[in-house]
């Protein structure tokens, strides 16, 4: 299956203190990485966002960012009078033990902590109720961003299996020339090395040596195995690509074998014609290289 590794996905939940939305989205990475990026009263969260988003993804570099707005009587503030008599009987106390005047002043006590209430995300952070929301806005949100992953991978799928129909074309051009290529070199050589043997004037030469020499010679430069690895490896491509499973690295592992394997056509081919294909498979194979880098 082609997944690209770039997407985005959002997802938003209404309740009735107000509303948290999440965004991710991803770009291209050779390894794992995830960035979360919280507003204050879930910071507590980031750990299990790190260990859900890990789930859903083999490679590249995603970012999670969570915001809140709560509504106006979610932030309407309120006095705590039970801690404000608390603090104002314990000063009253205080002052009347070390004989000092308590010229208690209200707006004092009103700074104090605990004594103005207000929604600061308290209703979010902790239980169950918390885990259940951003659950179901996680869940939300993935499926919008492996849509959109998905459906670029398929993109990104067809135009790589359009050129390796291109490359299997000049594969096929290749063997085709060297059906040809094949026996003419080899009767080329077989006579240049006549003529040589010819001019060094050795009667007694043993012409079963002479033929193993030769075919010694004509293997180093045959390709036929070469050949055969391409189609073999461009069948395994084929058979990566129709997996269930996201298959970028797979695949960018076969396209390396796969130019190992014309770099040794290129090299050892005697025929100028089968070298320029080569060159032209080679050209093939980067561009579905490029491609790949895109996948997950």
């Amino acid at each position: 299956m082609f997944v690209s590794m770039t997407g985005f996905g959002s997802a938003v939940l209404n309740r009735d203190w107000g509303s948290i939305s999440l965004d991710l989205s991803s770009v291209n990475h050779r390894y794992q990485e995830i960035s979360v990026r919280l507003p204050k009263e879930l910071a507590s969260w980031e750990p299990w966002f790190h260990q859900k988003l890990r789930g859903f993804f083999r490679r590249g570099k995603v970012q999670a960012r969570v915001e809140t707005r709560c509504n106006a009587s979610s932030l309407a503030v309120s006095i705590n009078r039970d801690v404000l008599a608390g603090y104002y009987a314990d000063l009253s106390a205080l002052s009347k033990s070390i004989g000092a005047d308590a010229g208690i002043r209200l707006d004092s006590l009103l700074n104090l902590p605990g004594v103005m209430d207000a929604w600061e995300g308290s209703r979010l952070s902790e239980g169950d109720e918390a885990g259940k929301i951003l659950a179901e806005l996680l869940e939300r949100c993935v499926q919008g961003w492996n849509g959109m992953r998905k459906s670029e991978g398929g993109h990104l799928g067809a135009e790589i299996m359009e050129r390796l129909d291109v490359l299997e074309g000049h594969m096929d051009a290749i063997s085709k020339m060297w059906e040809g290529a094949r026996d003419a070199a080899f009767a080329a050589m077989t006579g240049r090395i006549a003529a040589a043997l010819a001019s060094l004037n050795l009667p007694d030469l043993d012409e079963s040596r002479f033929a193993q020499e030769t075919v010694v010679i004509a293997d180093r430069w045959d390709i036929s195995e070469e050949l055969t690895r391409m189609k073999s490896h461009a069948a395994k491509f084929r058979e990566a690509g129709s997996s269930s499973e996201p298959v970028g690295r797979k695949l960018d592992f076969i396209v390396q074998e796969m130019n190992r394997e014309v770099n040794t056509i290129n090299s050892k081919s005697p025929d100028s014609n089968v070298r320029w294909m080569a060159v032209e498979v080679k050209v093939e194979l980067e561009r579905i290289r490029e491609q790949i880098q895109n996948l997950e």
